[in-house]
């Protein structure tokens, strides 16, 4: 299909697109199936509850805890059930609910270890690389390993400590605080700002959304940068996890009922915003001149796309299933990714 001068490819598109949403999902999955060999590893460990938790929930105990009861009294066991009963009974009848944190066990810390090590291994092996292709594939994997390890568990193991919690787990009878690491990371807002910041006027940075606000609002010094990028490696690592950093904050500030809300105008339009410019993302898309353009091109506009994946799921549509570890699952995504990754390399033999 051609449109003006230009010829629109899009088989290429869609793997690419394909290949990071995948990419995205098997990076959810992976952090589940994580957790769930270190709880079963460190459940000697986890017997010996010593931090409390404090509430830095979304919406109240009281709400938190009858929505648990209710989603566990129609599918869950007896014994859990009974427990945030009782703990709805304690808030009831005192004004406050007692709870703990899993320690951070050592298997924790070296699968955060692992992960922090590996990004920085393919960063540095990128270096000899010369297709662009494989320095933005190896870029890619970098910037998941470097989310999920130095972000993503390192605030898990910083809410463990301190006794951050937004929401309930019942272990072996114990009411236990989860997912405070995204309550760091909501509040991690100021630092994201330094960072948009510093590319806002950073003129090196090509990123056409920055250099729109340049043209615009009459920010740059001199011409576009441009010359040759030696290695796309560090810089689509970082794009990855600066993109994904900015909608979890978008997101989790939407979500928080103390401020919007999950049903609030916010919510509503980041979700109809996000339709929209996924559309225009994906026109842009099919327009890279290579593969390897593609798939960098691929990553924000998969990431708009997938605020409506995660926005749909907490409205109660549907559940996500890269957060659900079945055999089937894991073969699903685990194996697209791979099927992806194939894919991706494949062509670059078609490069135009």
């Amino acid at each position: 299909m051609r449109i003006g001068n230009k010829k629109f490819k899009i088989v290429q598109p869609l793997i690419a697109f394909i290949f990071i949403f995948f990419t995205i999902a098997a990076g959810h999955l992976l952090m589940v199936i994580i957790n769930i060999i270190d709880e079963n590893i460190s459940s000697r460990q986890y017997s010996r509850l010593i931090v409390k938790g404090r509430w830095y929930g979304d919406q109240s105990i009281r709400s938190e805890l009858e929505f648990l009861l209710s989603s566990t009294k129609s599918s869950g066991p007896a014994e859990e059930a009974a427990t945030y009963q009782r703990a709805l009974d304690e808030y009831e009848e005192s004004g406050k609910v007692t709870f703990y944190m899993f320690p951070v066990s050592g298997f924790l810390l070296a699968m955060m270890a692992a992960m922090i090590m590996l990004a920085l291994i393919l960063l540095i092996l990128s270096k000899y690389v010369k297709s662009d292709i494989i320095q933005t594939i190896m870029g890619i994997f970098a910037g998941l390993f470097l989310w999920t390890g130095a972000v993503e568990y390192g605030l898990m193991v910083a809410s463990r400590t301190m006794g951050i919690a937004k929401t309930f787990k019942v272990y072996n009878g114990i009411l236990i605080g989860r997912f405070g690491e995204y309550v760091l990371l909501k509040y991690s807002w100021g630092f994201l700002l330094v960072v948009i910041f510093y590319i806002l006027f950073q003129e090196s940075v090509r990123c056409n959304f920055f250099i729109f606000f340049r043209r615009n609002f009459h920010l740059m010094r001199g011409p576009i940068a441009s010359g040759r990028i030696d290695n796309y490696a560090p810089r689509v690592a970082f794009l990855y996890a600066t993109v994904m950093w900015f909608f979890y904050v978008l997101l989790l500030l939407a979500y928080d009922e103390n401020i919007f809300g999950v049903h609030s105008w916010l919510t509503y339009a980041v979700f109809f915003l996000s339709i929209a410019f996924t559309g225009y993302l994906f026109l842009r898309l099919i327009t890279q001149p290579s593969m390897g353009a593609t798939i960098r091109y691929a990553i924000p506009t998969t990431m708009v796309l997938w605020n409506n994946v995660e926005i749909m799921a907490k409205w109660g549509y549907f559940k996500e299933p890269w957060l659900i570890f079945k055999p089937l699952n894991a073969l699903i995504f685990f194996g697209g990714l791979i099927l992806g990754t194939i894919l991706v390399l494949r062509r670059i033999r078609r490069q135009d």
